[in-house]
């Protein structure tokens, strides 16, 4: 017998928050804030028990964490080491995986300008997304110079004329990483601004590694979510850096789009892609290359992320070819596809466009039937939209209109099981 389509699995960053896991990009800022503050919240102060007392009550007591993480921290808080006599001490913590972490956020251009975004634009919305932040920033500078030998402070002084909050918050957080006013006494062009951009953003990526390997992977996880836990798919595509996939599940190969957290291993040999999508248009791209190493695409290639997606949609177009129109055993073909559609199902995905030379692959094929899970109404019409950005409105009603239907919207189980 010919061989049937494949069962594929696609998870995003809803798949870990539907596990309770505190995976946002907010959570991760607000766990480096409150490490940044062990270093210096209450050094000098004598009356260490009042000190710990007003961490306990400004940073832990509000603070919408795992309790085991925000354990951690106090506990940690509680245990420092001093060196010296108030107010002229420092602290010591004995712990080495906090000490690195510590160190890759300090004067950390990506961590300065998040915290000041997170403070000043958008506290009240509890949300920032790195990649969108990031984005902003190198597009302005890419779209504003050609010359990597451009004085960075020309450009910046052609960029405040815009007059735009964020990107006046950048340059106070660039001038605060450097140290200086870098607009009368900046010599740094726009090649080393890059290096010092893309350095940072590294620091930002071996950190965000320790926070999901050491902390957010060591939470107990106790359920399991309705949709996916009889799917037995053949292989999983998963945008998470997260192993929780395979912690919870593990009944078929996943492969890490993005690369996966291992804080093990040495730093050069981390492979997490976290970067932004093409800005330019098709006539633009293949001039403007300055700062395609930010974007996720060109991570990919360098840290050799991207190459097992394309084998498996190879794969479901050869089964596809072979087998597209037969039929085996008892079937409603109103209801059922023929042996060679293959079905992919997407958990916990926004289906966002910087990721679109990946998903549009799978989702908008004629070799694939597509079940697209939702949170809630409103997601499922953001879905929809974002759909029509991946793969044409005209292809999506293609396969929404197809008997039976190759795209569905389902509306996810709230309750997971036990």
């Amino acid at each position: 017998m010919s061989e049937k389509g494949k069962k594929v699995l696609i998870i995003g960053n809803g798949f870990d928050l539907a596990h309770g896991l505190p995976t946002k990009y907010i959570h991760f800022l607000e766990f480096c804030v409150r490490v940044d503050l062990l270093w210096g919240f209450g050094v000098g102060d004598p009356n260490r028990k009042l000190s710990q007392k007003s961490f306990q009550e400004k940073w832990i007591d509000e603070w919408d964490m795992e309790d085991s993480i925000k354990d951690y921290i106090v506990n940690t808080f509680q245990n420092r080491k001093y060196d010296g006599i108030p107010p002229q001490q420092n602290v010591k913590i004995e712990d080495d995986i906090l000490n690195e972490l510590y160190n890759l956020i300090q004067k950390n251009i990506w961590f300065i300008y998040f915290k000041k975004i997170y403070n000043k634009c958008i506290k009240g919305e509890n949300w920032i997304d790195f990649e969108t932040e990031i984005r902003y920033v190198i597009q302005m500078v890419d779209e504003t110079t050609d010359d990597l030998s451009s004085n960075l402070a020309e450009i910046f002084q052609v960029l405040q004329e815009k007059e735009d909050i964020k990107l006046q918050i950048f340059f106070k957080s660039f001038e605060e990483r450097i140290g200086k006013k870098f607009i009368t006494k900046c010599n740094i062009n726009i090649r080393e601004f890059r290096r010092i951009a893309y350095d940072d953003l590294e620091k930002i990526i071996r950190a965000l590694e320790i926070y999901l390997d050491k902390f957010v992977d060591k939470i107990q996880v106790d359920k399991r979510v309705p949709e996916i836990i009889n799917l037995k798919p053949d292989y999983v595509i998963n945008f998470n850096y997260t192993n929780t996939y395979e912690r919870l599940y593990d009944n078929a190969p996943v492969f890490h789009i993005h690369g996966n957290c291992d804080v093990n291993r040495p730093v050069e040999k981390n492979n997490m892609v976290l970067g932004i999508d093409e800005y330019w248009d098709k006539d633009a791209r293949d001039y403007h290359t300055n700062f395609t190493i930010f974007k996720k695409f060109a991570q990919r290639i360098q840290k050799r992320t991207g190459i097992e997606n394309h084998r498996y949609i190879k794969e479901i177009d050869k089964i596809y070819e072979n087998n597209k129109e037969r039929w085996t055993g008892n079937v409603d073909i109103n209801v059922t596809h023929p042996d060679g559609v293959s079905y992919v199902y997407i958990f916990g995905h926004s289906l966002d466009v910087t990721d679109k030379d990946i998903l549009s692959g799978l989702i908008g094929r004629d070799s694939t039937s597509v079940t697209v899970y939702c949170y809630d109404k409103g997601t499922e019409g953001e879905l929809i939209a974002n759909t029509i950005k991946l793969i044409s409105e005209e292809r999506l009603l293609e396969k929404v209109n197809n008997v039976p239907t190759k795209l569905d919207y389902v509306i996810q189980q709230k309750e997971i099981e036990s």
